[in-house]
């Protein structure tokens, strides 16, 4: 429930006659208040919540298990989660945040998950905000999916009534109606101390008594140092628009040298229409690197005769930086459809888009020599394999040219599945990193199953630290300088990413994905839609969407394939995988060859490859089994021994083609091979996959060994849907597996997140064992060992035998 109304009108002490009558009704009740105090701490306004009364909802115990965890929001989330549950087994909660709309980030981030999450657990959450700032609870109401609106509002002051407005205006002092009119024009809660700036104020005491005046006249309200006006439409449409204007330029200016207020000082400039700012916003946008900003700079001068070349240049900087390629390309067809400058930009933005056709249609008109780096470019990303041989591609002179070529020769590696010569095309680029460039680095690390370095990359840019190429065993990879000690193994900061763009955005949910982190893989790829959304840029869409939807098929979630708008093209990025996984989740087996038909096309004609993942292999392999198409399954086996043969040393890639032709001619002991292969690799759901299949080629007791450990890898994970086929499975044989605590309900660091298996080997690792004793110990291989002991190691976040010791002699 969200409870909307201005400043002063009572939310407040409506929230706390909610939480006495919820009380009354027997609920457990817990209420904070947002503000500067929630602020000190990141999720103090939920956090307080939950800590709050005489009766907390949470207790010291479970309290002090979120500690360790601050800076882990995901983390944090599902123990809160798990928690709540717990509690509301026995009593119904209710929840209130009063002021939500002034949350900070991780309170936020919690309120858009928990309450969706726990839909039928016994919760009553109640938020309320001002009536100028309702975007936070409105979007918190919006992931929740159902929602009950309550808004409050005088009945004294029709905000459509200008007659009233207009007459109350009339009789305030100067002072007090300026004070009106720029609360009006601000549009937002004012702090009182930016009136005072704004209105070169001589003194606190004149502020308070023009504040008074106007509050008293029943068209301002004060919320201790907040101002806000009563029926702003009404008031705004009163203000002379010269005057509007004149106190926009002042709000913008004001809050253009605020860091975190770019979009709203880009709302005032823009409605200011002051082009004299337009150098100062565009410059503001390159320091901070705010797409927002650059597009405001680009509409204060995009309607002048000639606007200025600079300006102009330095907000496409921005946007390219951003990834906001649709931005681009329609700035850069403003400035001269005609123009080989301007169109030069606009096709690299194309082929940054993957939209390699129109890119081509673009360049053909231009010199030959126009831009040899970009011919390369979209004959390398939308060209057939057997022209990639062909392509010559130079380094050029300038940055952008070589980081272009870069990125040519690692796409070319990459389609022609030689991952290794990926990486090394965008690892040995002697330029200055970027976000972007990052990225390609991450992605191209991933493919070779290098996820530590991977995660160390991420913590740089996510950090936004310096980055360096001063760690030698690295190679030429972008790290944060200073101690990396801290780094656990294959831990993936979750911090906020969102502001570093697509590239990064979808970088980080390949790496949890990869890594069986489904809950952390879902929020990434959830930052990226929202991110596409706004940059319409195709393949970040596709991308994000191909995230989501293997994450739904390994929960068991329902996958609208009628909202899924799969690109027409095959030949665009991830597209021949979302094909794939949304074939998997169909039932009908001619309806899923039917869908993926363009994808198999394509590939024969040589113009897309289903190896962007290794996952996808086997689910591709399902998919062409099911509807009886054995020459499809070949194809896709010859294709995954081809990767194989690339990549011999990359244990997923080998692994997958092993699994994959040992399941089409039913070899068990070539699966047995491909699950030893893939217990090296990092990739725990590609190995739980394969000891499914291989528990179906041997006798009844050893696959309940190996049916076994897929229930703990696909429960750890979060893969709700395998794990319960595999119970079935067990079943089938006799075993009735002990229920595990949902993944999305059990905690995911600490002790308690370890499964049996991974504590019995902390335990005798932390008294002295080592993997090959503590494996003679529980009668597995040392390689089971080492797999439990790197997820012992991530979940309590040690990076040592020795620490992993002192954690259970503090537990005892």
């Amino acid at each position: 429930m969200t409870v909307v109304g201005p400043a002063g009108i009572g939310k407040s002490a409506f929230a706390r006659a909610v939480g006495e009558a919820g009380r009354s009704l027997g609920f457990r009740v817990g209420q904070s208040q947002s503000g500067p105090e929630a602020h000190a701490v990141a999720g103090g306004a939920l956090l307080t919540a939950l800590r709050s009364g005489p009766v907390p909802l949470l207790g010291a115990d479970d309290f002090a298990q979120l500690a360790p965890l601050h800076d882990r929001p995901v983390w944090m989330v599902d123990l809160i989660a798990e928690q709540l549950v717990r509690v509301a087994t026995g009593v119904p909660l209710l929840v209130t945040i009063d002021d939500a709309d002034a949350a900070d980030a991780l309170s936020r981030f919690a309120l858009k998950v928990l309450p969706a999450r726990l839909g039928a657990v016994p919760i009553v959450w109640l938020l309320t905000s001002g009536t100028l700032s309702t975007e936070v609870v409105d979007e918190i109401a919006g992931a929740a999916g159902q929602a009950t609106r309550i808004t409050l509002g005088r009945l004294d002051v029709d905000a459509g009534d200008h007659a009233i407005v207009r007459r109350r205006l009339a009789v305030l002092s100067p002072a007090a109606g300026d004070l009106v009119r720029l609360a009006a024009v601000w549009g937002r809660p004012l702090p009182m101390a930016d009136a005072a700036t704004l209105l070169d104020s001589p003194g606190r005491g004149w502020l308070a008594e023009a504040a008074r005046e106007a509050c008293a006249g029943g068209v301002l309200l004060r919320d201790g140092e907040t101002l806000a006006v009563q029926a702003r439409d009404s008031v705004y449409a009163q203000i002379a628009p010269d005057v509007r204007r004149s106190w926009h330029e002042r709000c913008g200016n004001l809050l253009l040298d605020r860091p975190g207020a770019e979009q709203a000082a880009a709302g005032h400039l823009r409605a200011a229409g002051d082009r004299k700012s337009a150098r100062r916003v565009v410059r503001a946008a390159g320091v901070r690197a705010n797409a927002g900003l650059a597009l405001c700079a680009w509409e204060l001068v995009a309607d002048l005769p000639e606007p200025p070349r600079d300006v102009v240049e330095k907000a496409i900087e921005v946007l390219v930086a951003t990834e906001r390629h649709t931005d681009v390309v329609a700035i850069a067809d403003a400035m001269g459809p005609g123009e080989p400058h301007w169109q030069l930009i606009a096709v690299r933005a194309l082929v940054a888009s993957g939209l390699y056709d129109e890119a081509a249609r673009r360049l053909d008109p231009l010199p030959p020599d126009a831009n040899e780096a970009l011919r390369a470019a979209i004959a390398a990303g939308g060209g057939p394999r057997s022209t990639l041989d062909e392509i010559k591609i130079e380094d050029g002179e300038d940055i952008v040219t070589r980081r272009l070529a870069a990125r040519t020769r690692a796409m070319v590696a990459r389609r022609m599945s030689r991952f290794g010569d990926a990486w090394h095309a965008v690892a040995d680029v002697p330029v200055a990193p970027t976000p972007v460039s990052t990225a390609e680095r991450v992605r191209a690390l991933q493919d070779i199953d290098r996820f530590d370095e991977a995660a160390a990359l991420l913590e740089a840019v996510g950090a936004g630290a310096t980055v360096t190429a001063d760690l030698a065993h690295l190679g030429p990879s972008v790290l944060p300088t200073g101690d990396l000690a801290h780094l656990g193994p294959s831990v993936l900061p979750t911090g906020d990413l969102a502001h570093l763009g697509p590239s990064v955005l979808l970088a980080a949910a390949r790496q949890e994905l990869d890594l069986g982190r489904l809950t952390a893989a879902a929020a990434r790829a959830q930052e990226l839609a929202a991110h596409a959304r706004e940059t319409r840029v195709p393949v970040h869409r596709v991308a994000a969407d191909a995230v989501l939807a293997e994450v739904a098929l390994h929960r068991g979630d329902p996958l609208d394939l009628a909202a899924a708008d799969l690109p027409t093209s095959p030949v665009v990025e991830w597209s021949s995988g979302l094909r794939i996984l949304h074939a998997a989740a169909i039932e009908d087996g001619d309806a899923a060859v039917r869908l993926i038909m363009p994808t198999v096309t394509a590939f024969r004609a040589g113009y897309c490859s289903s190896q962007w993942s290794p996952a996808w292999t086997r689910i591709l392999l399902a998919v062409v089994l099911r509807s009886g198409h054995r020459p499809s399954a070949l194809h896709v086996v010859e294709d995954a021994e081809h990767v194989a043969r690339h990549n011999d040393r990359v244990a997923s890639w080998v692994g997958t083609a092993k699994h994959a032709a040992a399941v089409l001619s039913g070899d068990a002991a070539m699966l047995g091979e491909a699950v030893e292969i893939l217990r090296t690799g990092p990739r725990p759901l590609l190995l739980a996959r394969a000891l499914v299949d291989h528990a179906a080629l041997v006798a009844s007791q050893d696959a309940i060994v190996l049916l076994e450990e897929a229930a703990e890898i696909y429960t750890r994970c979060g893969a709700g849907s395998d794990a319960k086929a595999v119970s079935k499975a067990l079943q089938k044989l006799g075993v009735r597996r002990r229920r595990d605590a949902p993944a999305g309900n059990r905690p995911v660091a600490g002790w308690w997140s370890l499964t049996d298996s991974e504590q019995l080997v902390a335990q005798l690792i932390g008294a002295g064992h080592t993997n090959r004793s503590a494996a003679a110990e529980l009668g597995v291989s040392p390689n089971t060992v080492a797999t439990h002991l790197r997820s012992v190691f991530a979940k309590l976040a040690v990076r040592s035998r020795v620490q992993l010791a002192n954690v259970l002699r503090d537990r005892v």
